[in-house]
């Protein structure tokens, strides 16, 4: 398995082209480009300076990261341009094609209340839907959608087995996974995950990789990630179980953690790539472009 930053680790202390230089640095192997952080480069940047940049490094470009859906995302087929998702979506694909990116998350609908109060057999459909659609409309740029279940309770997909469900009922090639080891934890605090075994192998596409801070179920939520290696998440079971499937891609550090914000983009990157690194190398699952 291969080495990512996912640059939510230091979104609010960084830039993206902070970020790609130190990854380079670091020695990482891939880079999870966030959205926001390339309209950020946008403003004054191009695509073809973040072209140019991958062509002479060896530093490779991963997912972008991510998609948000709705509910009654596509449910009617005018207007969808005018939409902030399918913006997001269109502008992935666009930044992808350019800069040899073939990957994009996807995340489930979330209810902003914080409880997910919907019917879960309809949002399944929805999800479905909606994944269907997108997938076609993802076939000129070449891109794969790595669908990411969230354990939260205000996600209408929070387990292994619903987001199998899903994949499997929309049937594409281009539509798979990415598995998150806290993602997986948040619903009920799961450290078992041999469900990963049930899924079609060749439908992981992506791996996020951390642990996070031992507190009560109603305080856990994003900002509790923390490096792998230092907290309650058995990111060695994780491994080792994706290892089973035969899966030997990416694995990326995404952390949310406001503190680790507060330090330098050296700081942050240096530690995902030793931390990510020392996982993988303790799993006996670390490859090298």
């Amino acid at each position: 398995m291969y080495t990512s930053y996912n640059e939510a680790c230091g979104k609010d202390c960084s830039d993206l082209m902070t970020d790609l230089k130190l990854c380079e640095k670091a020695g990482m192997d891939y880079i999870e480009i966030r959205l926001d952080m390339l309209r950020d480069f946008l403003k004054t940047g191009t695509l073809e300076e973040l072209t140019d940049f991958f062509a002479k490094s060896r530093l490779k470009p991963h997912a972008i990261n991510a998609v948000y859906l709705r509910q009654d995302f596509l449910k009617e087929d005018t207007g969808a341009a005018d939409d902030p998702v399918m913006q997001d979506f269109l502008l992935a694909c666009e930044a992808g094609k350019a800069i040899g990116s073939h990957y994009m998350i996807i995340v489930p609908p979330l209810d902003p209340s914080g409880v997910f109060t919907g019917n879960v057999q309809e949002a399944e459909k929805d999800c479905i839907h909606i994944l269907k659609k997108l997938s076609e409309f993802a076939r000129p740029y070449e891109m794969n959608l790595c669908f990411e279940l969230v354990g939260l309770k205000k996600s209408c997909v929070r387990t292994i087995e619903a987001a199998d469900r899903i994949v499997r009922a929309v049937d594409e090639d281009n539509v798979g996974f990415v598995f998150d080891s806290y993602n997986i934890y948040l619903c009920g605090k799961c450290n078992d995950f041999s469900k990963i075994r049930e899924v079609q192998p060749e439908k992981i596409f992506a791996v996020h990789l951390m642990s996070a801070d031992d507190v009560p179920e109603e305080e856990m939520g994003q900002d509790k990630r923390c490096f792998p290696g230092e907290g309650v998440v058995d990111t060695d079971a994780f491994l080792k179980t994706l290892g089973e499937t035969g899966y030997n891609g990416m694995v990326s550090v995404e952390t949310f953690r406001p503190q680790y914000w507060r330090q330098t983009p050296e700081w942050v990157i240096e530690n995902a790539y030793r931390t990510v690194h020392e996982a993988l190398k303790k799993n006996d699952c670390l490859s090298y472009l």
